[in-house]
Order: structure tokens, then sequence, then C-alpha cells
């Protein structure tokens, strides 16, 4: 088929108007850009999250463990446990510009006591998670840290999901009676537990539920002269 046949069965008002074929191919050019971004381009899970002390992470995997026998999967079945500030999906060559925000984030934000309660669960029973106090000092490093990086214009654009509300999840994304199954075995489980905050942690995994947290890098938290 030549240009001139294509021509001849354009609309009638396409006629005349200059290069009408150009014009053409340079709106479908940008739709698929856009589409093969979707489809095609690799991207992984990055979740910046503030460790629990080691015995309470080994509880947490026992817990988890135990509710993959009992209910089967649910969201966090076969993560790392942490307290989420912040997570975003990117192809993985973003990886060096998103720690790098994160790093300048982190800089000169002191260490931190941190206070975690009982077992608790969301008001539309579909999670089950810890308690936390010292809400506002999360909340101050996760805003100094997510303003660093979607000041990425990039990585902002591709989207950075804040979490609000800093909790440690056991479960989420659980069904009426995977939620009764799974509160009957934790309802009473937690109790008042005190840990340092050091540092802050870059998780990454394939976007898959059963595949599993890669570490990326830890940013210490350091007081500035």
């Amino acid at each position: 088929m030549t240009i001139r046949s294509l021509k001849d069965r354009a609309a009638p008002g396409v006629r005349g108007r200059g290069p009408w074929f150009l014009c053409g191919m340079a709106r479908k050019a940008t739709v698929d850009a856009l589409s093969l971004f979707d489809t095609l381009v690799y991207t992984c899970q990055y979740r910046l999250v503030i460790d629990p002390a080691s015995h309470l992470a080994a509880r947490i995997m026992e817990w988890r463990q135990a509710l993959r026998e009992r209910i089967g999967t649910f969201n966090e079945a076969y993560q790392m446990p942490g307290i989420v500030l912040f997570q975003s999906e990117l192809p993985p060559e973003y990886e060096g510009p998103l720690a790098d925000t994160i790093a300048r984030g982190t800089a000169g934000f002191p260490p931190f006591a941190l206070n975690l309660g009982g077992m608790v669960h969301g008001d539309d029973r579909k999670s089950i998670h810890i308690e936390l106090g010292e809400k506002g000092t999360i909340a101050a490093l996760r805003q100094r840290v997510v303003d660093n990086v979607r000041a990425n214009r990039r990585i902002k654009k591709l989207g950075v999901a804040v979490e609000e509300h800093p909790r440690l999840v056991i479960a989420s994304g659980l069904k009426a009676d995977q939620f009764t199954t799974a509160w009957a075995l934790l309802g009473n489980q937690g109790g008042m537990i005190q840990q340092r905050v050091s540092d802050v942690v870059l998780m990454k995994r394939e976007l898959d539920t059963t595949s599993i947290d890669q570490h990326v890098r830890t940013f210490p938290l350091e007081m500035t002269a």
C-alpha cells in the first residue's frame, strides 16, 4: 500500500492540512510509548521501613508462618516485618537515585525511642497490626524523606505511596473468614515493647505475592553537629 493510497483513504477533513501522516504518527507514537511502559517495563516494589527489634521480628515471622498454614496467603505472607514509611513501584535503574534521595532525607535526623503496644485490628476487620507510639516522630521522619524523594521528578511521576498512619502490620488484605481465624490466633498476643530506632532500611521485591524481600541499603540516623 502506498502513501498516496493511504491518503486517499483518509477522512476528507484531513486532506489539505499539511503533513497529515506525520501528525498521525506522532500521536500514535505517544500512545505506544505509554502502553509499552505499562506492559513491558520490569519494575519492583521498593519499601522504606523501620525494622522492629530482632526478637520481635522473629516472632512476627512465626506468626505469619502460622497464619499461612491456617488461612493461606495474605499481603504480608512472604514479606520481612517492618513499619512502612513509603513504597514505590520503580524500574531497577531508579534504585540508585532513590537511595540517594533517601540518604539526603535521613541526614541529620536523630535516633529515637519507639514504644510498641498490643495487637489491634482495623475497623474494617481486614488487617491486624501492632499499635505504635511516637507517631509524631515517625511522621516527621517520613515527611523529610518523602519530600526529598519527590524532589526527583521522575520518581514522583511514577508514584510514591505514603503510609499516613504508621503501624507494624502483621497481616492485611484479609477476607472475613481469614480475619476470624487470624484474630483468634493473634488477638491476645503482643505487649508493651520499647526499642531504639537508629536506622531505616530500603527493601525491594518482585511484584509477586510469593516473592522474597531483598535488602537494598540501610540508612543510619545520626544527629549532625
